[in-house]
């Protein structure tokens, strides 16, 4: 439900953490440590992906050059 931070020329940056009090408020999470641990954790991972994928495909078209 959180929006997504994207640049063109750099890919996935994260998520978007500007409704993130309304929504924990919204869905009355208690252990709000243990739930920005998990969604940190979590968009880590994204973001590697995305820099691991940014990175494949300026290679590709370094080598088309």
């Amino acid at each position: 439900m959180l929006g997504d931070r994207i640049v063109a020329d750099i890919g996935y940056l994260g998520k978007d953490y500007t409704n993130l009090p309304l929504l924990i408020d919204t869905y009355e999470i208690d252990d709000k440590e243990f739930f920005l641990e998990i969604i940190n954790w979590l968009d880590s991972r994204a973001i590697e992906q995305s820099a691991e994928f940014m990175k494949r495909e300026r290679e590709k078209l370094k080598r088309k050059k």
